[in-house]
């Protein structure tokens, strides 16, 4: 979970542009991420790599 909150922490520095370009390098199969404000992108982000982390821990 510290994982997330660090994660979010860098999300939250980030300025619109480098956000988009951070959404389109990590996560290239997934196009809905980058649809929306900043605080909704940041939010989608989020529940992708709990839900990765979640996945993995079973």
């Amino acid at each position: 979970m510290e994982d997330l909150n660090l994660l979010k922490r860098k999300l939250d520095d980030m300025n619109v542009y480098d956000l988009f370009e951070y959404v389109k390098e990590n996560y290239p199969e997934n196009d809905e991420l980058w649809i929306g404000s900043k605080k909704i992108i940041i939010r989608k982000i989020l529940n992708f790599e709990r839900n990765r982390m979640n996945e993995e821990a079973f």
